[in-house]
């Protein structure tokens, strides 16, 4: 019989938002010769898109909405009208190694109206400085009181090589993980003090470890550079989130929800915070605070197909189904969207995979559980939730052999096996047992 959602779980942020003004932002331009700064363009964009979304009684839409229409070729104004936004924020962005040139305007959808235009010339200066100009102008267009934003002078050409690496993090896989350290090295080459660029390197580190190969090398680099990034900054949000996922997987848990909280205190809207803390949540076997904790993750990032289709798997361990069906169709959406931007996201995939299957939709989401094998067949998180896929549709020999080579190709999160609710049909089974017992606590 279903269980009664706690108090916990009813006081998510599940929550209409005022009806306030709201902006769209679009990713900017890139005027570089060759095109290839693409990067730079949507990260840059979307740096400024959350420093917006500080902006009081103003609502800003998720990328997911606004980036869709990249290179479409429509007019700002006509963009704005299909997303429903009062107003929109355009730029022409040319980068050209330290040279940074950006044209923004902030038009009014309705009337075509520009409202507030400036030009950025930068050379190997302080990008957030710039950001801090901008999002203070819009703010002053709009009659609205800027957010108080304070931050480390970061170079342009680290700040460069700190948005390819978490391009690459986000995609949570072996080879991502590799490209994104080399990446925050490469910041950190340009500038030693770059703390948010040592917390990417700790967050590599720690996933490496969990997932890949559990060595002593990894679990040490990422404790000293998490520390090092709180050496630096104790104020960054994000150093004490990497601090977390490096502390939680050394198994020191009453330090990393200390260090997890803490991030939360410094900054309530950081996505990072909820969502690592739900992990952690989740695999020490608290599932209603994981629950609060990847809704908030979802709710700060709309777009983001992760955070929405792992609360599903969570509901449904606590027999909450119709939240978890409301949110597994839901988190569907995403994955589809994101899949048109980037087929090769294998985990988009396999995530998409299990909602599939747990919708009733088996074929189908076996058929996207080998589309996601294909991309990347050894990866052991890849390999993991294949496991828990032929596990939901009823696969038992299918899935374990899925689960012994994700341990084989490094997973050694124990407590995902033991509190994962997808792995339920499984737990009899003498050679889950063996596996699980071959993991260190």
């Amino acid at each position: 019989m279903p269980k009664e959602p706690s108090a916990s779980v009813r006081n998510s942020p599940k929550v209409a938002q005022k009806e306030l003004p709201l902006l769209a932002v679009l990713p900017f331009l890139d005027l570089s010769q060759a095109r290839e700064e693409g990067h730079f363009c949507e990260g840059f964009a979307e740096e400024i898109l959350q420093r917006l979304c500080q902006v009081q009684d103003l609502r800003v839409l998720s990328r997911t909405s606004s980036f869709l229409f990249q290179g479409t070729g429509m007019a700002p104004t006509e963009i704005g009208q299909r997303l429903g936004a009062q107003h929109i924020l355009a730029g022409r962005l040319l980068k050209e190694g330290s040279r940074l040139a950006l044209k923004v305007e902030l038009l009014a959808v309705a009337s075509g109206v520009c409202l507030w235009s400036a030009e950025y010339t930068r050379e190997g200066a302080d990008v957030f400085a710039m950001i801090t100009e901008l999002v203070s102008g819009v703010a002053q267009a709009l009659n609205l009181v800027a957010p108080s934003i304070s931050h480390a002078a970061v170079p342009l050409e680290a700040y460069d090589h700190y948005l390819k690496g978490r391009q690459h993090y986000f995609r949570f896989n072996r080879h991502g993980m590799r490209l994104a350290a080399q990446e925050y090295e490469a910041a950190l080459a340009v500038d030693p003090t770059y703390a948010a660029a040592w917390a990417g390197l700790a967050l590599c580190a720690a996933y490496l470890y969990i997932y890949v190969n559990r060595t002593k090398a990894h679990r040490e680099q990422a404790q000293t550079a998490s520390q090092r990034a709180l050496e630096l900054d104790p104020h960054l949000a994000e150093a004490h989130v990497s601090r977390g996922v490096a502390l939680s997987s050394a198994g020191r848990s009453e330090e990393a929800e200390e260090a997890y909280e803490t991030a939360l205190r410094l900054d309530p809207n950081l996505y990072e915070a909820y969502y690592f803390y739900a992990r952690y949540c989740f695999a020490v076997g608290r599932p209603e605070e994981a629950i609060h904790h990847f809704e908030w993750a979802a709710a700060l990032r709309p777009e983001d197909y992760q955070a929405i289709l792992l609360v599903a798997q969570v509901y449904t361990s606590l027999g909450v189904l119709d939240e978890a069906a409301a949110s597994r169709r839901r988190g569907l959406e995403l994955a589809e969207a994101r899949l048109q931007h980037a087929p090769d996201d294998a985990r988009a995939w396999y995530l998409g995979a299990n909602a599939l299957v747990a919708l009733g939709e088996r074929e189908r989401g076996l058929t996207w559980a080998r589309m996601a094998r294909s991309l990347d067949p050894d990866d052991s998180m890849l390999l993991y939730n294949l496991g828990c896929i032929h596990a939901l549709a009823g696969d038992t020999e299918d899935a374990l052999e899925c689960l012994s080579l994700a341990v084989a190709a490094g997973l050694s999160e124990k407590n995902w096996f033991l509190h994962d609710g997808d792995l339920e049909s499984l737990h009899q089974h003498h050679r889950f047992q063996e596996l699980v017992r071959s993991l260190a606590d």
